[in-house]
């Protein structure tokens, strides 16, 4: 299993590898071939300019503290940091999308939420991603969907640290429907 270099433009590299070692938790770089060898093997890197992309994205990602480097033994070993995990929640975040079913099932979910003024920052972020995933404000904190979305209401909820403050519910009924339906093209 590999990518092919060519197809990460500038960034993706250095978020991918990132993305690789979240899931993996370190990668072991052997001194046979120099700097990375498992990283060069998982993205396929076939020449010298792709194995400098390669450096050159994990040394970023070192410098902005998302990955450590340490000796050990013979090996050189790339280790995900606290800060790169969070780095990676936020791709997560960012690339999160609402899986729409062929039916709809006739239910509606509406989140509502009622996070303090103390954590003003992560009401906004949060009004902001449930509108982006496509929920429709009915209120300032309530929002409506007639897709399943309590996972990612839940992730987000998690991300920010205010789960506790959102609460999700399935309605069989709800005021305004014949607006809802033709915001969601449903019929």
């Amino acid at each position: 299993m590999g990518v092919k270099m060519k197809n990460y433009q500038r960034g993706d590299l250095a978020k991918e590898i990132l993305k690789g070692l979240a899931l993996g938790g370190f990668i072991i770089a052997c001194f046979a071939l120099p700097g990375l060898a498992q990283v060069f093997t998982l993205f396929k890197a076939k020449d010298a300019r792709d194995r400098y992309r390669i450096k050159q994205a994990v040394s970023g990602l070192s410098k902005k503290k998302w990955v450590k480097m340490c000796q050990k033994g013979d090996n050189e070993i790339v280790e995900i940091t606290e800060a790169g995990r969070r780095k990676v929640l936020e791709y997560n975040l960012d690339e999160m999308e609402i899986k729409i079913p062929k039916k709809w099932d006739g239910w509606w979910r509406i989140v509502m939420f009622d996070i303090p003024q103390t954590k003003k920052r992560a009401r906004d972020a949060i009004s902001f991603k449930i509108k982006k995933l496509g929920l429709y404000p009915i209120q300032k904190s309530v929002f409506v969907s007639p897709y399943p979305c309590k996972d990612e209401i839940d992730f987000i909820g998690e991300i920010f640290g205010v789960r506790k403050n959102i609460i999700y519910v399935r309605a069989k009924e709800i005021e305004g429907a014949p607006k809802l339906r033709s915001h969601f093209g449903i019929a």
